[in-house]
């Protein structure tokens, strides 16, 4: 391929890119604000997100789109793929105050893992979908372990509960969509550690009903 073609596919990736992130964003953030929000334990998320000890915010990838837009502008990292979706992903999250960390098993990852611990030890907060971007869904991935080790840091699992919500049926995770002026709850809940001789299998297990035991606990406080 020319360098001419190279830049034409580079420019219809970019405009398509664009076009997609603000038909998204207005979407999304039109929504989300209409949502009245509960929130549960959300000392437990200002002292992850502002106090300086680092910490890992675990929650579905099927969840994400309240909890984005509730902890927007707090200074709080996201591991985004390098993929052409992970370009639309990041912007939308940089739009939301987040910073971002390039990479995924697939691509960068090593480097990414790299960075998060280094964030993570200086005192940063870390939001990720440990089960993302493309599943198994529910599953909690290497990685996320091997930053909860190495950092020393606490993880708080997040529960999202949304009615009335639609789920994107053909997804692998069957994203939630809330509808507009839907009720919402928030549960942050109680921290999980990996120790430095804690077996993986073990601890992604943990990890694993943490996060669902969240999600329980939000959908029976929404009623």
């Amino acid at each position: 391929m020319s360098n001419e073609e190279d830049v034409h596919v580079s420019l219809k990736e970019r405009l398509r890119n664009g076009f997609i992130f603000w038909a998204l964003w207005i979407v999304a953030t039109g929504i989300a604000a209409t949502i009245r929000f509960r929130v549960f334990n959300k000392d437990r998320f200002n002292e992850v997100a502002s106090g300086g000890k680092g910490g890992l915010i675990l929650l579905w990838h099927s969840s994400t789109i309240l909890p984005i837009y509730y902890c927007r502008h707090r200074g709080i990292y996201s591991i985004v793929s390098l993929s052409n979706d992970g370009d639309i992903q990041n912007r939308h999250l940089e739009s939301r105050g987040f910073k971002t960390i390039r990479g995924s098993s697939k691509r960068g990852g090593a480097r990414a893992l790299l960075e998060a611990v280094k964030v993570l030890r200086s005192g940063g907060a870390i939001a990720i979908t440990p089960d993302g971007p493309r599943g198994p869904v529910h599953q909690v991935q290497a990685g996320v372990v091997h930053m909860a080790r190495h950092s020393g840091c606490a993880i708080l699992p997040v529960g999202v509960a949304c009615r009335p919500c639609k789920r994107a049926e053909k997804a692998w995770d069957r994203f939630m969509i809330p509808l507009p002026f839907a009720k919402s709850v928030l549960y942050f809940g109680d921290y999980v550690y990996v120790g430095a001789d804690d077996d993986d299998e073990t601890s992604a297990k943990r990890i694993e009903d943490a996060i669902n035991e969240t999600e329980r606990l939000a959908a029976e406080a929404l009623g």
